[in-house]
């Protein structure tokens, strides 16, 4: 009797998650409802949400909650993303093109094959996400947290990844020609056939933590002015003030 009643226990215990699953998608449908109906549900708690496929072309979500949404194929073109919280997300071949999401958490996130180009990704923590085969062209991922992401034959030209936190993250096989990598942390990252071509290194920490001058101005020699990124002019340019500096 108490063999029978520990099996019953055990199956118990293991269904427990799909009948919690139940109520959480029921719970989103009227949220799931207001945002297609109206193009946005800011700061919604749209937890494990099934928006696989879904049109959510220049929607606001901003400071939502889409922690372990599938958002696989979607189409967030323009999508206001600010704040929002993507941990978890299944988020492979999205479309994510000129998106905000700046200060997103999109850690451990699935962004394989994603098109983010032109998108802001500024100060987003991207920790341990996998980025294969996405296409950053053109975006803007300053001072974003970056570390031991997989970025793993990414397109990155032109990208913006000043002062990005790279640490550990494997770059191997990434297209990161033209980007801005001033001050940004590279220390045992792996870049293993990273095309490099004309990539602005100056002040970053290189793999074997020594610090890099290539792309810095010579000592005593004015800086010019960059009026556009000749990768990126379709973007926004990039502008730097003409001004003396000495390195030494």
């Amino acid at each position: 009797m108490t063999k029978i009643k520990l099996t019953i226990l055990t199956a118990a215990i293991l269904l427990l998650p799909f009948f919690a699953a139940v109520p959480l998608q029921a719970q989103n449908l009227p949220l799931l409802k207001r945002l297609l109906e109206t193009r946005g549900c800011p700061r919604c708690d749209l937890f494990g949400a099934s928006l696989s496929r879904a049109d959510l072309f220049g929607v606001n979500l901003s400071g939502a909650i889409l922690s372990r949404a599938d958002l696989i194929d979607a189409d967030l073109t323009g999508a206001d993303l600010m704040e929002t919280n993507l941990n978890n997300a299944n988020m492979r071949n999205a479309f994510l093109i000129d998106a905000d999401l700046s200060r997103a958490d999109l850690s451990r996130a699935d962004i394989r094959g994603a098109n983010l180009e032109n998108a802001n990704l500024s100060e987003s923590f991207l920790k341990d996400s996998s980025l294969q085969f996405a296409n950053l062209k053109c975006s803007n991922l300053s001072d974003a947290k970056l570390n031991q992401t997989d970025l793993r034959n990414a397109d990155l030209t032109g990208a913006n990844l000043r002062g990005a936190d790279l640490k550990a993250a494997d770059l191997s096989g990434a297209n990161l020609s033209g980007a801005d990598l001033r001050q940004a942390d590279l220390s045992d990252a792996r870049l293993k056939k990273a095309n490099l071509k004309d990539a602005n290194l100056c002040g970053a920490l290189m793999p074997n933590r020594s610090k890099s001058r290539r792309g810095c101005p010579v000592k005593g020699e004015q800086q010019t002015i960059v009026k556009m990124n000749s990768y990126c002019n379709y973007c926004h340019p990039i502008y730097t003030e003409p001004q003396w500096i000495n390195l030494f």
